[in-house]
C-alpha cells in the first residue's frame, strides 16, 4: 500500500478537528455527568444531540489520527459511515428536546415523520455502500476531494440539508423565545448564546456539507464550528463559572 502525502495545510485542518474534537467530546462528558447526577432525561438528549452533531467532521478528525499512525487513509466505506452514521441520532436528539420543550402536544407525530424519513436515509446509505458492488458510488453517495474531506452527493446531501434547516430553524425559534422571558434572567442569557450557537452552527454546516471548500476555509469553518459548540453548550447549562462571569447568580 502507498504511503499517502498530506501537505502542511491539510494537517493543520486535521489538527484543528481533533482538537474540536477533543473539546466536544469534554462538553459532552460534563452533560453526561450532569445527565447521571439529576437523573433528567432532557440533559442525556442534549448529550447524545452534541456528541453525534460533530459526526460529519469524524472522518476528518480520526482519519488525521489515523494517518498520523499509519500515513495512510481511511477506507472509502468507514469513512462515509463515520461521517453520517450519527446526524439522524444528533437531529432527533434535538428535535426531542425542542418538541417535549416547544410544541409537547405534537412531538409523537414530528419524532415518528423525521424517524421514517431517516429510516430512509440509512437505507439509501447502506444499500449503495455496501450492498451493491457495481453501484456509482461517487454520483450517490459522495468523493473525495482530499485524504480528510469529502462532497456528499445524492439523497445524502438532500438528507443533510434538511436537517441543516430544521435543526437551525427549531433552535432559532427556541433561542428567540427563550429570550424573551423577561421574568428570568438565567433563560435570557440562555437564549442569547443558544441564537449565536446556532447562527453561527448554520454557517458551519452549510459551508461545510453544501460548499466546495479550499482547505484554509475548512479550517475556519471548524473553528468557527468549535465556538458554536462552546456556545451551544453554555446555552443549555449555563454552568456556575458563567453565571458568576455575568453575575446572574
Amino acid at each position: 500500500m502507498l504511503f499517502v502525502e498530506l501537505d502542511e495545510l491539510t494537517q493543520l485542518c486535521g489538527l484543528t478537528g481533533v482538537i474540536g474534537l477533543g473539546i466536544v467530546i469534554l462538553f459532552g462528558i460534563l452533560v453526561l455527568y450532569e445527565a447521571i447526577i439529576k437523573k433528567e432525561r432532557i440533559l442525556f438528549m442534549f448529550f447524545l444531540a452534541i456528541i453525534f452533531t460533530v459526526s460529519p467532521w469524524l472522518p476528518c478528525d480520526i482519519g488525521y489520527i489515523y494517518w498520523l499512525i499509519t500515513k495512510n487513509e481511511i477506507e472509502y466505506q468507514i469513512y462515509v459511515l463515520l461521517g453520517t452514521f450519527g446526524i439522524p441520532i444528533a437531529i432527533i436528539a434535538w428535535l426531542d428536546i425542542y418538541m417535549t420543550i416547544m410544541k409537547p402536544d405534537k412531538k409523537k407525530v414530528v419524532l415518528i415523520s423525521y424517524a421514517i424519513f431517516s429510516l430512509t436515509f440509512y437505507i439509501y446509505l447502506f444499500y449503495f455502500l455496501l450492498l451493491v458492488p457495481d453501484a456509482p458510488i461517487k454520483a450517490m453517495i459522495g468523493y473525495r476531494r482530499t485524504p480528510l474531506d469529502i462532497n456528499y452527493k445524492g439523497y445524502i446531501l438532500v438528507y443533510m440539508g434538511v436537517s441543516i434547516i430544521v435543526g437551525t430553524y427549531t433552535g432559532l425559534e427556541f433561542a428567540i423565545v427563550s429570550m424573551k422571558m423577561k421574568d428570568n434572567l438565567v433563560v435570557q442569557w440562555k437564549g442569547r448564546f443558544l441564537l449565536v450557537s446556532f447562527i453561527l452552527f448554520a454557517v458551519g454546516a452549510v459551508g461545510d456539507a453544501l460548499l466546495e471548500l479550499n482547505t484554509i476555509m475548512l479550517i475556519i469553518i471548524k473553528i468557527i464550528l468549535m465556538i458554536s459548540s462552546l456556545f451551544y453548550y453554555i446555552g443549555f447549562i449555563m454552568p456556575k463559572w458563567m453565571r458568576k462571569l455575568l453575575k446572574i447568580e
